[in-house]
């Protein structure tokens, strides 16, 4: 039996080399029916255990007998298979048609012999006595795990015999004890938040401390009381205006005071602030503008062109509205009252508006604030594009408690240099940075005395762990436009407490709810998941935003009844991403529904691909996109951008991935280069280039065909393979050949040369050069 050397179960860990450590060792309980046919039940369970945990359908089960008497089956399980359909098929599972690929078993059960002899990280032993003892290995799984293991097999095992009519889905994998842990204990986040809202907090600090600095930026220092009076004046000049509570009023500005100074005159009307960026496109701003439905359009001279003829334009710097009384303005609020309008990136589509509650922004500011600690001396920036609804999590928290907002030159935002250097000159001591920046920054030499106390990271998940010795905290942030950020993680310390090991074998994670928010990860039933396996993210709370403007059908499929707590919450927002649970409840992300795709009839994740091939040497961030091959098979491509040394090889990449996944889960193609980003940061996967028709690099030197025979079977290869400048040396499988690839390539050299061709011929046999030896003995042996 092939011998896998790491197992992609949920909680195990990346294993190099043989198993050689003493596993877990833990006796479950036995049902009688189990008893009476132990191999037959004990191989369903397995079967049902591993398609519950991680999706698949198709499975391999490996079985010893006696030292003469391996081998492996082949059995299906989905979830709607019965327990007496299961356990038939286990009892009647027969060796796989594909025996002899290599690829490996899930499970071992162990019937006779040592157990030490299972190849499998997870191995059931059945003793002469009709005992079960589950064997999980050592190296690869902590007792912690080994425990869930043993809880849910032994939960498996008595549905199995208790129901034979109920299915593998309807199985109850969780205790009463885990449940509780997942949906209550995890999300313990209740806390006060200060009553009043933003623009409240910031009239406060103009009355109390009126000549403290809010706002910096090159050329313009601008105080709280000026902050405050100047949005009164323009308050007072869109009432005359028309503009009235609860319009949506368009701002169109680049980073500036005049934009800060046109949200809080809304959000003194109560009315909310439609975010455009001055550097959209004139086409987008003038369709968010219209979709909106904006009373009226606050901008500055230079970008009239592109707002003007949908609704009233206002211009800060052209205008006379400073000719306006200072008193104050301020129509009341409620919780459920719009304070922005954000629109989505677009990538898919049309851009959705979101709806942003004043009670969601209020509990977003202060918990940013809570987090960092922010305080009056705070010195934080606005660095975020103005059009994507991040000014909540950067600048209002920083004024929300008094302290100051600093703005550069547009020339600093782009450069990590400058950056640094503007940060350490002006004395920032919190930021908001998107994660390529971020991490381009923390790879920068830090003075030890550095002001910066905290920089918090969004975006996009975190690949890579930051260095040790960092002067400053990491702060992982999660959220989106629909729920505000909702999750935070302080990946500095818990880097720290990990140490060298701990990071090598998991990413950076989104870590817990923040302050009155709570996180689920469920399956397509919404139930809870335990950790390590990949469920949706749900959420709830006072986080959430009201939906999407005008689109009632999106919103309702997104914004559902809450099923986990609807007396508290009455609403879950379903996030589309796709994440597990750490053992203690920290939430690490693993991709998107909309990025999962079916390889060769198995369920794939390609944030799973793209978590591992951040672990392999040299790769800084990565991305894996599913195409259809000129077959119409799905192929996989892995993008790759190179760390700061010697950018990693193709066949070292490819090693390392079927060193920690099965076969169908390795790209066959590869890019490596600098990966594209959109304009909030996040790569652009739409920008990604075709995957290349070239040689990929492989271990052998290239050598041209000779022969006939050899030039009619490599061009098959070339066909199959859709590569150009194949070796008749070159190994098919390393070159992005799979066993649909495989039986393609048979079909085609039977036709062409009339040879019936075994795939387990291709395997062992897997270059031109031995494939034309063996197509030429054949066809002397039949002559």
């Amino acid at each position: 039996m092939a011998v896998n050397t790491s197992s992609t179960l949920p909680l195990a860990r990346v294993l190099d080399g043989a198993r050689t450590a003493a596993p877990h060792r833990h006796a479950l309980a036995v049902p009688a029916a189990a008893e009476a046919r132990p191999e037959a039940y004990a191989t369903a369970a397995l079967a049902a255990l591993v398609h519950r945990y991680t999706g698949e359908t198709e499975l391999l089960v490996g079985r010893l007998r006696r030292p003469d008497e391996d081998g492996t089956v082949a059995i299906r399980v989905a979830g709607d298979t019965t327990a007496a359909a299961l356990v038939e098929a286990a009892a009647g599972a027969a060796a796989p048609e594909d025996a002899g690929t290599g690829r490996p078993p899930h499970a071992a059960v162990v019937t006779a012999g040592r157990p030490e002899r299972a190849p499998a990280a997870l191995t059931l032993l059945l003793s002469a006595e009709g005992g079960f003892e589950l064997h999980l290995d050592s190296e690869e799984f902590d007792e912690q795990a080994a425990l869930q293991y043993a809880r849910h097999l032994e939960r498996v095992l008595a549905a199995l015999a208790a129901d034979p009519d109920g299915t593998v889905h309807d199985i109850a994998l969780l205790t009463e004890e885990e449940t509780h842990r997942t949906l209550v204990e995890w999300n313990d986040t209740e806390g006060p938040v200060p009553a009043p809202y933003f623009h409240e907090r910031v009239a406060e600090h103009a009355r109390r401390t009126p000549d403290a600095l809010a706002v910096i930026l090159p050329g313009v220092r601008l105080t709280y009381r000026e902050l405050d009076e100047r949005a009164n004046q323009l308050a007072h000049r869109l009432t005359a205006r028309g503009v009235r509570p609860g319009d949506r009023v368009g701002v169109c500005f680049p980073r500036s005071a005049e934009s800060l100074i046109a949200q809080l005159a809304c959000f003194k009307l109560a009315c909310a602030a439609i975010l455009l960026d001055s550097d959209f496109p004139a086409e987008r701003i003038r369709f968010m503008i219209e979709d909106a439905g904006a009373a009226a359009v606050l901008t500055l001279a230079a970008h009239e062109p592109k707002v003007e003829g949908l609704a009233p334009v206002l211009s800060l710097d052209t205008d006379d509205w400073r000719e306006e009384p200072v008193t104050a303005v301020s129509e009341p609020v409620g919780p459920d009252d719009l304070i922005h309008i954000c629109y989505t990136s677009g990538s898919t589509g049309a851009p959705k508006a979101v709806m942003v509650r004043f009670g969601a922004a209020r509990n977003l500011i202060h918990s940013m604030a809570e987090l960092c600690d922010m305080d009056a001396s705070s010195q934080g920036t606005w660095l975020a594009a103005p059009g994507y609804g991040m000014i909540e999590v950067e600048c209002f928290p920083v004024l929300a408690v008094g302290g100051t907002v600093h703005i550069p030159d547009v020339s600093v935002v782009a450069s990590e240099y400058r950056l640094q250097e503007w940060f350490l000159r002006e004395g920032i001591t919190t930021t908001l940075l998107m994660k390529p920046m971020a991490e381009r920054l923390w790879r920068l030499e830090w003075p030890e005395d550095t002001p910066l106390e905290n920089i918090r990271v969004c975006g996009e998940r975190i690949q890579s762990w930051p260095p040790a010795g960092l002067p400053f905290r990491l702060i992982n942030l999660y959220g989106s436009a629909e729920a505000t950020v909702v999750a935070a993680c302080d990946i500095t310390e818990l880097g720290e407490r990990l140490g060298a090991e701990g990071r090598e074998r998991r990413l950076p994670p989104i870590g817990r709810p923040t302050t009155n928010v709570t996180i689920y990860v469920l399956d397509e039933d919404f139930r809870p998941l335990p950790p390590g396996v990949v469920g949706e993210i749900g959420i709830a709370g006072v986080s959430l935003s009201a939906g999407y403007l005008g689109r009632p059908e999106a919103t309702a499929e997104k914004w559902i009844a809450n099923p986990i707590d609807p007396a508290r919450h009455p609403v879950m927002y379903r996030t589309g991403d796709l994440a597990r649970y750490w053992p203690d409840g920290s939430i690490e992300i693993v991709g998107r529904t909309d990025n999962q795709v079916k390889v060769r009839g198995n369920r794939v994740h390609l944030g799973e691909i793209e978590v591992v091939l951040t672990t392999l040497p040299g790769v800084r961030q990565a991305a894996v996109l599913a195409r259809q091959d000129g077959q119409g098979d799905v192929q996989l491509t892995a993008y790759i951008e190179p760390g700061a040394g010697a950018a990693p090889s193709v066949r070292d990449v490819r090693r390392g991935l079927g060193c920690r996944l099965p076969a169908f889960m390795v790209p066959a193609a590869y890019v490596i280069g600098g990966l594209p980003t959109t304009t909030n940061g996040k790569i652009d996967r739409t920008a990604l280039p075709e995957p290349p028709r070239s040689r990929p690099e492989v271990d052998t030197a290239y050598q041209a065909p000779a022969g006939p025979l050899e030039e009619s079977l490599h061009g098959l290869w070339t066909k199959t393979l859709e590569l150009d400048g194949v070796g008749v040396l070159d190994n098919f499988f390393d070159l992005g050949g799979d066993s649909l690839r495989a039986a393609r390539l048979a079909e085609l050299v039977r036709e062409r040369h009339g040879v019936e061709l075994e795939l387990v011929d291709l395997f062992d046999e897997p270059t031109v050069q031995k494939m034309a030896e063996l197509v030429a003995r054949t066809v002397a042996a039949a002559g």
